[in-house]
């Protein structure tokens, strides 16, 4: 093993020295940005090593650094830029209710805006907005809570529900808090379970009567992308009806991007209550909570009933937002009538395959997640899944995405291992990422790091 990392250190050394002299201007804005802002950047996310690149400008699926090296983006903004970025129709529809100003008291969009996702959206009788999606799983949770009784939440092992710190747990196979300064206090009333398991859920069902509500990802993004059934989906939808708890599907990742009503469409499974963000505008800062009507109800001001729950937000209502969103879902709903989604998820595929491929080729074993339009990278010579991963040789995977980027090809960030394809890749781009993987992993001699596959 010792071995095998001398290697990589060298292709790291190798690579962090092109991508030194193909970025000076971001090293530099690195230094000076470092004695400003934590890391350099506005979110933990957005940093790699040995330092991110800036960007001045976008379009359609490409973007342009400050160094002026233009990059092919499959990255996707991490998966909400499905039309790509600066998509034109967005723009006229942004620039078609300036007359709004910024923030005008209840914009006539809102009408228009929730009449859509009614539309679109199974769950989705009816619609409050907000900013982000940690805000609207949180409004989803008080609202559960507030209409059941109860006071526990399930969740499970690998979903990710933003920065709120009642779900900062168990984002890996463990129930270790995510973060330091989340008092443990604060997920007592959290209960955490294996996902795909309904029998465990059924057990804990019997013996508390406490649970308000269950809530979780599809796709499982944060935990690998190990997705799930309709089979399971359709037990689990079953179980909370029969116990009276409320299910919550969190479709910050999934939704609009499985279909054009999300997971619960592409599953053919309705919950009670669903979340939506930045996909929603196409990249705009939007979020929803959505849901049965009476469910939702419950945030009604007006005084008509009595389990009134507080939502509120000085901008959820942001005209800009609110435009772009509703660009978005009529171009979403156009797709899908086109049959585009199944493109898209082809496209995926066969960037999988071709992935595989490469990889295994030069001996090193490659298994690749997919749900949808959406992929994730791992190297291991055993077969893995969520409770037995294999992290010894994530640091192939990040070296290979810097080595891309190297090559202007922007798959994922080294720290995020999160690919996302748009609607607005081609066949061609496809053929591309495949042919410029192969001259990366030749170039830096990652077939030098073969894998005993014992």
């Amino acid at each position: 093993m010792q071995d095998l990392q001398n290697k990589i250190d060298k292709i790291q050394k190798n690579i962090f020295s092109d991508y030194r002299k193909k970025t000076i201007k971001s090293k530099n804005l690195f230094n000076k940005l470092s004695k400003k802002m934590p890391g350099a950047v506005s979110g933990s996310f957005r940093y790699f090593a040995p330092y991110p690149f800036y960007t001045k400008s976008a379009s359609k699926s490409y973007i342009v650094d400050i160094d002026n090296n233009k990059y092919l983006d499959v990255f996707s903004g991490n998966g909400p830029l499905l039309l790509g970025h600066n998509h034109p129709k967005l723009l006229k529809e942004i620039n078609k209710n300036k007359r709004y100003g910024s923030l005008p008291l209840n914009p006539y969009l809102l009408y228009e805006c929730s009449s859509l996702i009614n539309e679109l959206v199974p769950a989705a009788e009816a619609t409050r907005f907000l900013n982000t999606g940690t805000e609207a799983v949180m409004s989803a949770v008080r609202i559960a809570r507030a209409y059941t009784g109860k006071s526990k939440i399930v969740k499970f092992h690998g979903h990710y529900h933003g920065q709120h710190d009642e779900f900062l747990i168990a984002i890996d196979k463990s129930k270790d808090l995510f973060s330091y300064g989340v008092p443990k206090s604060s997920v007592n009333k959290v209960i955490v379970q294996p996902f795909n398991d309904i029998n465990s859920l059924e057990k804990l069902f019997k013996k508390d009567s406490d649970i308000a509500a269950v809530i979780m990802d599809a796709a499982m993004h944060a935990g690998g992308l190990w997705g799930t059934t309709r089979d399971y989906l359709k037990a689990l939808r079953a179980l909370t009806n029969k116990y009276g708890i409320l299910l919550i599907f969190d479709e910050v990742i999934t939704g609009f991007r499985l279909s054009s009503g999300g997971a619960q469409k592409y599953y053919g499974i309705t919950p009670d209550l669903c979340t939506f963000a930045k996909a929603m505008g196409a990249g705009e800062k939007i979020a929803a909570v959505a849901g049965k009507k009476e469910i939702i109800n419950i945030l009604d001001p007006s005084g008509t009933n009595n389990k009134y729950v507080f939502q509120s937000g000085t901008v959820n209502d942001g005209t800009s937002a609110l435009s772009s969103t509703i660009a978005a879902l009529k171009i979403y709903k156009n797709l899908e009538k086109q049959g585009k989604y199944n493109s898209i998820n082809k496209k995926a595929l066969i960037l999988k395959n071709g992935l595989m491929g490469i990889f295994n080729d030069i001996d090193l074993p490659c298994q690749i997640n997919q749900v949808g339009s959406m992929l994730q990278i791992f190297i291991s010579p055993r077969k893995i899944d969520f409770f037995k991963p294999d992290k010894r040789f994530s640091k192939i995977v990040e070296l290979f995405y810097l080595a891309l980027i190297n090559h202007n090809i922007i798959l994922s960030l080294p720290t995020s291992n999160h690919i996302y394809l748009s609607f607005m890749h081609t066949n061609n781009d496809i053929k591309k990422i495949l042919s410029v993987s192969k001259q990366v992993l030749n170039h830096y001699k990652f077939d030098d790091l073969k894998i005993d596959k014992s």
